[in-house]
């Protein structure tokens, strides 16, 4: 005999009440529904703010990861041997360009300036006596020889004449008296042109060679001493640039020889940022090309870079290039912001420049499947579903995916776009008239 299941009254009602709290469910949110919209129609147009759509030239951009490096860093080295008597820097030292660093031993360097500097003056007072010349006493007592040798001159002649006419008149003088006085007559004459070329020479004076000759010992002099203050000089290392000391490389008494590091010197204002980039995305970068960079150190910053070098050389195994970028990095309340060996991000461009379409950033809405926008078309807000790309600052290149929708001078709202409903009027409060940067 079949048996037969009949349900029991109680699940019987069970399934009514639940049945009937259902209905009631569903007319309380039909209700609520109603009186929402109705009090979404009683609340009037939205108030916004809005900005015209920009079609201005941008770039796919990307941040690369970056290094901080010094613009300038050198090794001070002593280009003589000697002791260090004075270590006059530390290492975090501020200096300036020329500022001393360390100081040599020079007392032997010094005799040696003093003992060419006697020896300069020596040969200025010769050459200053061969220009004046002949002094008048010298003069005087030339001319006095002259005379005197002259007067000797016509003694000695007039008698030889007596002796040439007593000679050929034979009366009493012999050959040897006669040959005698002509000797004397031929050395009285001789002695008479030595003073007269003796007197002329005394006149005028030393010639033009010797006082040339004169002034070349002088010049030689002088260069010797600059040799020798020149190399005083180098007893003193002097900051080639402004900047910091980074390193002490020795210390007060030591001795150092030529080529011996001494300390080492950064200059931070500006800095290099040293970024390597692919090489799929190189030929976007150009040198003198504008870029951001962003330091992890330094947040809620950024700084604005110049591309200053691209070295055409490539790292074999991550296929990047070194790209320098130089950044100004003045001091504020005496701090530099940026310093050496900092991880900082450069923005470069990734792709050809391009027009396209930019709105702000605020104007996007991202809660749906796809990016969307508000604009207003008639005084009502008009849903549009876009596409992003590449930013500029605060704007974002978009196009619309239906195509047409969106075009350059249209209004989109970037405030109060929160609780919009497509179709919603709206009023106008403020217009954002900033260009993308």
């Amino acid at each position: 005999m079949r048996s037969i299941n009949v349900t029991p009254l109680p699940l019987i009602q069970m399934y009514l009440r639940q049945i009937r709290f259902a209905l009631i469910a569903a007319l309380v949110s039909s209700f609520l529904v109603a009186w929402s919209d109705a009090l979404f129609a009683q609340g009037g147009p939205a108030s916004v703010v809005v900005a015209a759509v920009m079609e201005e030239e941008v770039a796919s951009q990307q941040a690369f990861v970056a290094n901080v490096k010094p613009w300038r860093e050198s090794t001070i080295g002593s280009a003589v041997d000697g002791r260090v008597l004075e270590y006059l820097v530390n290492a975090g030292d501020a200096v300036s360009e020329g500022q001393p660093l360390a100081q040599l031993r020079t007392a032997t360097i010094g005799i040696e300036i003093a003992g060419a500097e006697a020896e300069l003056a020596l040969r200025e007072a010769e050459l200053a006596e061969l220009k004046n010349g002949s002094r008048v006493e010298e003069i005087a007592l030339a001319e006095a020889l002259r005379d005197v040798a002259k007067a000797n001159n016509e003694y000695a002649k007039a008698k030889l004449e007596r002796a040439k006419r007593l000679f050929n008149e034979a009366s009493g003088i012999s050959v040897d008296e006669f040959e005698s006085d002509q000797a004397a007559a031929l050395v009285a004459a001789a002695t008479m042109a030595q003073t007269e070329s003796s007197y002329r020479l005394v006149v005028e004076g030393p010639r033009q060679e010797q006082i040339d000759q004169a002034a070349a010992r002088v010049e030689m002099q002088v260069q010797k001493i600059a040799s020798l203050n020149d190399r005083r000089n180098k007893y003193t290392l002097r900051s080639p640039y402004s900047g910091f000391v980074s390193r002490e490389l020795t210390e007060a008494g030591a001795w150092v020889s030529q080529g011996n590091p001494v300390a080492q010197i950064i200059e931070i204002d500006p800095v290099e940022i040293e970024v390597y980039v692919p090489e799929g995305s190189i030929r976007f970068v150009h040198p003198g090309d504008d870029v951001i960079v962003s330091v992890e150190a330094v947040p809620d910053q950024t700084f604005a870079g110049t591309i200053d070098q691209i070295v055409p050389l490539a790292d074999p195994l991550a296929r990047t290039f070194p790209v320098r970028v130089r950044v100004a990095n003045p001091a504020v309340e005496s701090r530099h912001p940026l310093m050496p060996g900092m991880l900082a991000r450069v923005t470069l461009p990734t792709s050809e420049r391009q027009t396209r379409l930019l709105v702000p950033k605020d104007a996007i809405q991202l809660g749906g499947s796809t990016p969307t926008l508000y604009r207003v078309v008639d005084g009502k807000a008009t849903l549009t579903p876009v596409i992003t790309g590449p930013s500029r600052g605060s704007w974002v290149a978009v196009h619309s995916q239906v195509p047409g929708q969106l075009n350059p001078g249209d209004l989109v709202v970037t405030r109060g776009n929160e609780r919009l409903r497509p179709g919603q009027a709206v009023v106008i409060t403020n217009k954002q008239d900033a260009a993308p940067q």
